[in-house]
């Protein structure tokens, strides 16, 4: 509703402001007798004018036509004597088909343009809107990537931490098992020459018996 008479507003004003305020120039003595000119020419071309150039922006829309019959009404009872005058009567249809008239003709002169426009602004429309779901739809993927492996490692952090052993990604992770390697071939290094220390001295107390029997005998 709003929008409908943000619409009309314009041509509204346009077509009030004449026929209300036009006919007050011919009460003027001397010209009082030309007041047919605002009633069969004026009062027509501004209805067919505002219906037309109406229409090239907005389409035909017939309630549009009721604007200056509606707007006579007022004429016709401050000035023109009201329903008393069959005249004014035939000037309110006469009205109403101009205004639809004017709708027609600016139908036929502008409707094509109009209609491009309304056919660019309608891919325009469509092409903000499929950009915006191609954005929320990256969006949802960037946050389900992002969920997915914290949702792995609160299922199984201890695989996630054997995997960074495995698989290090930072410094850090290589230092530790740099580190990790070290200690393990030094253990490794101590363990061989702790037994090759031990079998030394194995051999060297069965050499000594053997020594003392082969003496003995």
């Amino acid at each position: 509703m709003n929008g409908m008479i943000k619409k009309y507003l314009p041509y509204a004003v346009i077509i009030f402001g004449v026929y209300l305020l036009v006919p007050l120039i011919f009460l003027i003595p001397g010209i009082n007798n030309f007041s047919s000119v605002a009633y069969y020419f004026i009062f027509l071309v501004t209805q067919v004018a505002c219906s037309a150039f109406y229409c090239s922006k907005h389409g035909l829309d017939f309630l549009f036509a009721l604007i200056a019959p509606i707007a006579f009404l007022f004429t016709m009872m401050i000035y023109a004597g009201g329903f008393s005058n069959v005249t004014n009567i035939i000037l309110l249809v006469v009205y109403l088909i101009a205004g639809i008239f004017g709708l027609f003709l600016g139908d036929l002169a502008f409707g094509d343009e109009r209609r491009k426009r309304e056919k660019k602004e309608k891919q325009a429309a469509e092409e903000m809107l499929l950009q915006a779901k191609r954005h929320d739809e990256r969006e949802r993927e960037k946050q389900h990537h992002t969920r997915e492996p914290q949702r792995a490692a609160n299922r199984n952090p201890q695989r996630i931490h054997t995997e960074k052993r495995r698989h290090p990604q930072n410094a850090e992770d290589k230092h530790y098992i740099s580190s990790e390697r070290i200690a393990k071939n030094t253990s490794g290094r101590e363990d061989d020459a702790f037994m090759a220390r031990y079998t030394s001295e194995i051999d060297k107390n069965l050499n000594d018996r053997v020594n003392r029997l082969l003496d003995d005998e």
